[in-house]
C-alpha cells in the first residue's frame, strides 16, 4: 500500500522536503555556531525555556528564507515534469542550490558581522563600499573571523553532496503520474510554500523582527532571526530619505520641556527627576490599567454625540474622571506605547517595533523594581503590531492572549470578545500562587471591525448601526467586569484604571479630527478616592507617573509624565502620522498639517470651526513653539536611547 501511494507522489516532492530538512539542519548548525561566538555575559541568567522558545521561533524565519528560494524552482521543476522535460529541470536544481549556498554564506558571515556591529547583516554592511579596502580590513583583520570561512566550505560540501544525492534520486524515480494528479500536488506544494514564506499560519500578523522577543535579554531576542531576514529585507525595502538631523536648538527645546516638567535644577540634555523623595510610607496597590479600544468622549455624549456608554457613566459617578485626557495618536500601538513608556509618540513610526533597543524606565519596569509580578492581556494574536514583544522586553512576564482560550470562543479575527478576556483577568489572578502585588494592562479589541458581537450573552445591544452595538457591548463587558471584581478578595487593594487607546473620527470638521485623541481616563478605587473631575489637560504618557504617585514609592522619573492628581500640564501633545496638534488649559487646540505646512488654532470645547490662528497669532505662535519643542525633545531622546535601527 505504502509503495502503491508513493508511486502517486511526484519524485520531486520528496525533493523539496528532504532538501527543506537539511536546509533546517544547516541553519540550526549555524545558529548554534552564533549562539556560541556572540553570546552575552548575562545569557546565563536566561532561562531555558526561553532559549528553548527562541530556537523554536528560529523555524518560522529558517522556514521564510527556504521557503523564498523553493518559490520559482519549485514551479518550474512542476511545469517541466508535467511536460516531460524532465532533463531540463537541472537548471531550476542549480539556481534553487546558488541561492541556498548565498543563504548560507549570509548566515555565516552574519556572526562575525554581528559581532563586530552587534546587529544582523543588513545594508549597513554596503556603507563602506567606497573604501573596501577599510571594510575588509575592519572585518578579517582579526584571524578569528577566517576561521568562518573555513567553516562555510564544509556547509557548502555538505549541502552539494545531499543535495545532489536527493536530485538524482528524483530524476531515478521520476515515473508518469496522471497530469491532473501532479497538478493537485504542484497546487497543495505551493501552498505549503506560501505559507513558510509568511512565516506564520494562523496569526494575524506575519513574521518579523518583533516576533523574535521572547526574554529581558536583547541577544536572546536576536538569537531566532535568520539574517537573510533582515539582510534582504533591508535591501528591499526603500530607505527613508527623511534621515534623522539633531534640531540646531535642542538645548533650547530640551530646556523648556524641563520647565514644563516642573524640573528646577535641570540637568544638561536630561528631563531625569526624582519623584516621591518625601513619601514616608510605600502603598503596594494592585493596578488594573484596561486600554479600551477606540473610546473617545464623543461615544460618552460629549460634542452632541450619541452616549454609548451607560456603563462607565456610572463608574465615573465614584471615580476620578479626568475629562480632558488625550491620547498620543490614533493606532492602538501609538496607546500602547504612550501608556507603557510614558513618552509621546513620534508620528509615522510604530515604537512597539523600532523602539527595542532597551526597555523603557516606564509602566513595567518601574513597577518590577518594587516587586510587582507584571501581565498583559489582548483578545487577539499577541505579536500583532510587536505587542508580545514590546511588553515582554519592558518587563511584563505574562502575556496572555487568544493563544489561551479554546479555539472556539474566538468569534473574529479579533480573537475572543471582550467579557471573555476580561473574565479571564479575574480567573488568572484568583489563580496567583504569590502574594506580590500584581499589575494588569488589559487590550480589548470588540470596539472595532470586523463589528462582532457574542450571541451567548443575555445582553443584546439597540443600537442604530452595528458599530454602535459594538460599542455597547464594549461598555456592558466593562461594567460586567466591574461587578465581579466588585466581589473579589483583591478589589479594595487594587486600582482600576480605563483609558482609551485612541479615538475614532467622528466625522466632525476638523482637519486633524479631535474625536481621535480626546479620550476617556477613569481612576477607580473609592477606598482611596473620592468622586471628582479632573479638567487640566493630561494624556497617555502621565499613566506611569501617575501609577507611581499612587504607590507612593520614590523613583526616577524619566518620562515625559506627570502625576495628574497633583501636578498640571500647561498642554499637551499628541500626533496623527502627518500631523501634530496640542491643546492647552485654555481651550486651545491648535495643530499643523506636515504635508502642507498649515497651522490651525480652535477653540476646541465646542468644535467652534473657526480657525484663530490670525487672530491669534501670539497664542498660536506660543503653542506652536512649545509644542514643537516638546516634541523634539522626545525624538532626540527615542532616537539616542531607545530606537533600534537609528
Amino acid at each position: 500500500m505504502f509503495k502503491q501511494l508513493r508511486q502517486n507522489i511526484p519524485a520531486y516532492i520528496p525533493f523539496f522536503i528532504k532538501l527543506y530538512l537539511l536546509n533546517v539542519l544547516l541553519f540550526f548548525i549555524e545558529r548554534l555556531l552564533f549562539y556560541y561566538y556572540n553570546q552575552s555575559v548575562d545569557v546565563g541568567t536566561v532561562s531555558l525555556s526561553d532559549k528553548l522558545i527562541a530556537f523554536k521561533i528560529s523555524l518560522e524565519f529558517d522556514s521564510n528564507v527556504i521557503c523564498w528560494i523553493f518559490l520559482i524552482p519549485f514551479f518550474v521543476f512542476s511545469i517541466l515534469i508535467i511536460t516531460n522535460h524532465v532533463r531540463y529541470t537541472r537548471f531550476a536544481y542549480w539556481f534553487c542550490l546558488i541561492c541556498l549556498a548565498i543563504a548560507h554564506f549570509v548566515s555565516i558571515a552574519n556572526i562575525p558581522f554581528f559581532h563586530q556591529f552587534g546587529t544582523h547583516l543588513n545594508r549597513t554592511a554596503f556603507l563602506w563600499s567606497e573604501n573596501t579596502n577599510f571594510a575588509i580590513g575592519v572585518i578579517f583583520g582579526n584571524l578569528m573571523y577566517w576561521g568562518f570561512i573555513l567553516v562555510y566550505i564544509p556547509i557548502l560540501v555538505i549541502l552539494l553532496f545531499f543535495s545532489n544525492w536527493f536530485y538524482r534520486s528524483c530524476l531515478q524515480n521520476a515515473t508518469h503520474i496522471k497530469w491532473y494528479k501532479q497538478c493537485l500536488f504542484t497546487f497543495t506544494g505551493i501552498v505549503f510554500i506560501l505559507m513558510g514564506m509568511r512565516g506564520r499560519v494562523f496569526d494575524r500578523s506575519g513574521l518579523d523582527e518583533g516576533v523574535a522577543i521572547v526574554s529581558e535579554n536583547g541577544f536572546i531576542n536576536q538569537l531566532a532571526i535568520n539574517a537573510n531576514f533582515t539582510f534582504w529585507k533591508s535591501l528591499a525595502t526603500k530607505p527613508s530619505t527623511q534621515l534623522y538631523i539633531v534640531p540646531q536648538h535642542i538645548n533650547e527645546s530640551i530646556a523648556f520641556t524641563q520647565q514644563c516638567l516642573g524640573i528646577k535644577k535641570p540637568i544638561t540634555q536630561s528631563i531625569s527627576r526624582q519623584e516621591n523623595i518625601d513619601s514616608d510610607t510605600i502603598h503596594p496597590y494592585n493596578f488594573v490599567i484596561v486600554v479600551m479600544e477606540s473610546m473617545c468622549l464623543f461615544k460618552m455624549g460629549y460634542y452632541n454625540g450619541k452616549n454609548l456608554t451607560p456603563q462607565l457613566d456610572a463608574l465615573n459617578k465614584e471615580s476620578i474622571f479626568c475629562n480632558q485626557f488625550f491620547s498620543s495618536g490614533i493606532h492602538t500601538f501609538n496607546g500602547l506605547f504612550s501608556t507603557i513608556s510614558g513618552y509621546p509618540c513620534i508620528y509615522e513610526e510604530q515604537g512597539l517595533k523600532q523602539y527595542v533597543k532597551k526597555p523603557f524606565d516606564g509602566l513595567g519596569t518601574l513597577l518590577k523594581q518594587q516587586g510587582y509580578e507584571n501581565y498583559f492581556y489582548t483578545t487577539h494574536d499577541p505579536h500583532f503590531d510587536n505587542m508580545q514583544g514590546f511588553f515582554r522586553f519592558n518587563k511584563f512576564e505574562h502575556i496572555i492572549s487568544e493563544y489561551d482560550f479554546d479555539y472556539s470562543q474566538r468569534i473574529s479575527s479579533l480573537g475572543v470578545p471582550d467579557h471573555v478576556l476580561l473574565n479571564k483577568l479575574i480567573e488568572t489572578t484568583n489563580a496567583r500562587k504569590n502574594n506580590n502585588p500584581f499589575l494588569a494592562v488589559v487590550m480589548t479589541a470588540s470596539d472595532h471591525g470586523p463589528w462582532k458581537i457574542p450571541d451567548n450573552i443575555p445582553f443584546k445591544p439597540n443600537g442604530e448601526t452595528q458599530q454602535d452595538n459594538c460599542t455597547l457591548y464594549a461598555d456592558w463587558a466593562i461594567g460586567e467586569f466591574m461587578k465581579k471584581a466588585k466581589q473579589q478578595s483583591w478589589y479594595k487593594n487594587t486600582v482600576f484604571i480605563f483609558l482609551g487607546d485612541h479615538g475614532l473620527s467622528m466625522g466632525h470638521t476638523y482637519e486633524m479630527p479631535l474625536s481621535y485623541h480626546h479620550i476617556p481616563c477613569i481612576i477607580h478605587q473609592p477606598q482611596l478616592f473620592s468622586a471628582d473631575t479632573i479638567s487640566s489637560p493630561c494624556y497617555q504618557p502621565d499613566i506611569p507617573a501617575t501609577v507611581m504617585g499612587i504607590i507612593g514609592a520614590p523613583y526616577t522619573n524619566t518620562t515625559f509624565g506627570i502625576n495628574i492628581l497633583k501636578d498640571k500640564h500647561p498642554f499637551v501633545v499628541f500626533s496623527a502620522d502627518n500631523k501634530i496638534g496640542c491643546v492647552d488649559d485654555k481651550g486651545n487646540y491648535f495643530f499643523t498639517t506636515l504635508y502642507n505646512k498649515k497651522t490651525y488654532l480652535k477653540k476646541y470645547q465646542n468644535l467652534n470651526p473657526h480657525n484663530f490662528v490670525n487672530d491669534l497669532p501670539q497664542k498660536a505662535d506660543s503653542l506652536h513653539k512649545g509644542m514643537m519643542h516638546i516634541y523634539n525633545s522626545a525624538q532626540y531622546f527615542i532616537q539616542k536611547e531607545y530606537l533600534l535601527y537609528p
